[in-house]
């Protein structure tokens, strides 16, 4: 690949990526996109069990703390109690969202930045998940299993450009500068209803269909598979490469492994989107409840 794509437009120091189109106007913008005031939690509930990448580990939680042993532990005499779970994940868990030191290409991750250069015990100390700012930005809905006739993508299936582009006729909408886009392949169907499916081939775009979304200005790419891109790549010889496309060469955030059932039965098409990951210092992602408001 050349190494045409740093530095950044934004500058050789930008940390932001892609976000950095999301304008004050665009944010006023998407608020007036709320109409009824409905919330739609776009987020799998993390759980035991959840299919979990084998890259990423285990998810595991238990509970620490108990009310029985606290109230004996606390002795006070208005009876207080209290108790807590331990968690134990990776920073790509159940519906997760990728910083941009995510990814690299040959050791490269976005603006050119030397992976080993920077990684330490906490992470990386540039590009963590800790430098992405709060995601309120217009969403787009962009159902291309529906407009395929299909209740689920088949496995493996590369999700063209013109799949893009005629899902967006369909639904009468457009992308632009800031969008965030939330593609349903219908794979969530599999979650926690056959991991093992869930976890294998699966749907999603391709490069010709990942460039289309480049041109858009888009800032943010979301699916419901545990990868937006195909898997296998169309080429076998390539692994990743609409990661290293989006987040590497274009600062674009991806999100993996959305619920988007509830939006497709509301008919949302464009809305309100929230994302707030968990600020942790050089993470390589975050766990998110994202949200749509309509």
């Amino acid at each position: 690949m050349k190494q045409d794509w740093f530095p950044s437009k934004w500058g050789p120091l930008d940390e932001i990526g892609a976000l950095n189109e999301i304008t004050p106007e665009l944010i006023i913008g998407a608020a007036r996109l709320v109409r009824k005031g409905k919330t739609f939690n776009l987020s799998h509930v993390l759980e035991s069990g959840i299919p979990q990448h084998w890259f990423h580990g285990e998810f595991q939680y238990s509970t620490f703390r108990r009310h029985s042993d606290t109230l004996k532990l606390f002795g006070k005499k208005n009876k207080v109690s209290a108790m807590n779970v331990k968690i134990s994940m990776a920073d790509h868990s159940g519906t997760h969202i990728d910083a941009l030191n995510h990814t690299s290409i040959n050791g490269l991750l976005y603006n050119g930045t030397p992976a080993e250069e920077v990684t330490g015990t906490f992470g990386t100390t540039k590009l963590g998940i800790d430098r992405t700012p709060p995601i309120f930005t217009r969403g787009v809905l962009l159902d291309v299993a529906g407009a395929k006739r299909k209740a689920v993508l088949d496995p493996g299936y590369a999700i063209t450009a013109s799949d893009i582009e005629s899902c967006i006729k369909r639904q009468g909408i457009k992308l632009g500068r800031g969008d965030a886009v939330l593609i349903r392949t219908g794979w969530s169907k599999y979650w926690m209803k056959d991991n093992g499916k869930y976890l294998g081939p699966c749907p999603g775009i391709g490069k010709e269909a990942a460039r289309l979304l480049v041109e858009k200005k888009i800032v943010l790419v979301g699916a419901d598979a545990w990868n937006p891109e195909v898997d296998p790549n169309e080429d076998p010889e390539e692994d990743d490469v609409v990661h290293q496309m989006l987040i590497v060469k274009n600062g674009i955030r991806i999100i993996e492994n959305l619920d988007l059932e509830e939006l497709v039965k509301e008919k949302a098409r464009a809305f309100l989107f929230v994302c707030l990951p968990l600020l942790v210092k050089g993470g390589s992602g975050s766990p998110i409840t994202a949200m749509a408001v309509t």
